[in-house]
């Protein structure tokens, strides 16, 4: 299972519709601060979780007008119905339909007030009610008990920059922590110290059984005299082994033993996706487990955040081994991380912001400097950030050479305008030559031996940058 489509209107930053595709199991969220990257993934929880305490006017576009529609809309693709079968109940399976014989689901809340037919009913939907879209009554639903079994084929799991103790300690059993402790639980209780334990239970609570029996038979006095004959007795029934789990703790010894919850963000993040990092290794150990084989879906805000350079590559590969079994979404700034991008296997999304304050956002497809070898990484940094690099550079004059030589190259160059205005010395017999500003900047690096000639400076690199795109875009 994975999203393929993710539909946002009005939501937060996202004025009017806005709609991204996706084919790829690791997805690239990049941008500089504020252009909507984070936006995206908050705008899943929204479809899963709704308001949370928020109003409407909190998370509408504050440019809409009263009456603008705010809707998420999110697109799954897979073997939905073997999910459903297996996790759910066959009453949902009517809400998954074939698009050209794949399978597909797609799920939406909306603040748009609507009253439709279901099931011979009137039934109101709102922006309170997650819906599905179904095929044959060509509408959305909120099927009966929908909101929780929709889990059974998409959950989101959400790792934030601000990171939320809570979401690392959750020991819920739609969640990591949780689902790794059940492949414990479903061991422990065939040891002996469980059926030790089962025994001390009953005795126990089989003497505060009796010692509540003056208490029941009190109450059901007084609840014969009002509504007729009947026993009253207190049950304390051996609890499941989850129901452990709800206080459970994580507590970190780092010098001090110290609940996680009291750690530093960086530490909490930290061990979040220690925790990710282990379920991917279990799936691969176990593919057949149907706790781990249930579909998830991570969604990682800047995980490169409080990581040395050393230790972003290598979670990097932890995520790109997670993404061949489960779909991770991730925000990013850092160049490192975005070396690990392979156009082949994964998405790309470059968000920007344009006038007055909308978002602009270019997938990867959309970067064609180079053909089939865009994008690179110095493409994806100055269109990102507006960074010209040196790569870049590099890049953008092998592009334009070709098979030519330097000097035909340079001919081209003063052909359309570019004047050769640089002194420097000719590498081998020290002769002075002119050479134009994109020529100088790649000898200098080509060749450093020649200390004639200098580093650029950042006005330059960025003039002969953009010259070169101009002749590759405009030949």
């Amino acid at each position: 299972m994975k999203i393929t489509e993710i539909s946002i209107e009005n939501y937060k930053g996202f004025a009017g519709q806005h709609n991204y595709t996706f084919d790829g199991n690791l997805v690239f969220l990049v941008g500089e601060n504020n252009t909507g990257k984070s936006t995206l993934m908050e705008a899943v929880d929204f479809l899963v979780s709704g308001l949370d305490k928020r109003t409407l006017e909190d998370v509408r576009n504050k440019n809409a007008t009263g009456d603008a529609i705010l809707s998420v809309t999110v697109t799954l693709t897979g073997n939905l119905r073997d999910l459903v079968t297996n996790f759910s109940e066959d009453k949902y399976l009517p809400y998954v339909y074939e698009v050209n014989g794949v399978e597909t689901v797609k799920l939406q809340r909306s603040s748009e007030k609507r009253k439709i037919k279901q099931n011979g009913k009137d039934v109101t939907l709102d922006i309170g009610k997650m819906t599905a879209w179904n095929n044959e009554t060509n509408q959305y639903e909120n099927p009966a008990g929908f909101d929780k079994a929709f889990k059974s084929f998409f959950d989101p799991q959400f790792i934030w920059s601000d990171v939320n103790p809570d979401d690392v300690t959750d020991f819920g059993s739609t969640k990591i922590c949780g689902r790794l402790f059940k492949e414990i639980f479903s061991t422990f209780q065939q040891q002996p110290e469980w059926s030790t334990f089962e025994q001390q239970h009953q005795t126990v609570f089989g003497s505060l059984k009796d010692q509540a029996e003056t208490l029941a038979n009190d109450v059901a006095d007084i609840f014969k005299s009002q509504y007729g004959d009947a026993s009253i007795s207190f049950d304390f029934p051996m609890p499941d082994p989850s129901n452990f789990l709800k206080s459970a703790g994580i507590v970190v010894d780092d010098g001090v033993p110290t609940s996680l919850a009291d750690k530093g963000s960086g530490m909490q993040r930290g061990l979040a996706l220690a925790f990710i990092q282990l379920y991917a290794k279990r799936n691969a150990e176990h593919p057949s487990d149907p706790e781990l084989i249930k579909p998830l879906c991570f969604f990682i805000d800047e995980p490169e955040v409080s990581l040395h350079p050393k230790a972003q590559y290598k979670l990097l590969d932890a995520l790109v081994a997670i993404s061949r079994t489960q779909q991770v979404f991730i925000t990013t700034h850092s160049p490192l991380v975005l070396k690990k991008f392979n156009s082949d296997d994964h998405n790309l999304l470059i968000f920007t912001k344009n006038n007055p304050g909308g978002i602009e956002v270019t997938p990867a497809a959309q970067l064609n400097l180079f053909g089939a070898s865009s994008p690179t990484w110095g493409e994806i940094m100055y269109r990102a950030f507006d960074f010209p690099t040196i790569e870049l550079h590099n890049e953008l004059y092998a592009q334009l050479q070709g098979q030519d030589s330097q000097p035909r190259l340079e001919a081209r160059f003063t052909a359309r305008g570019h004047t050769q205005s640089q002194n420097a010395t000719h590498s081998g017999n020290g002769s002075a030559i002119q050479e134009t500003l994109m020529t100088y900047i790649r000898n200098r690096f080509h060749h450093p031996e020649n200390t004639s000639r200098n580093d650029p400076s950042d006005t330059e690199l960025r003039q002969s940058t953009d010259d070169m795109i101009d002749m590759i875009q405009n030949p």
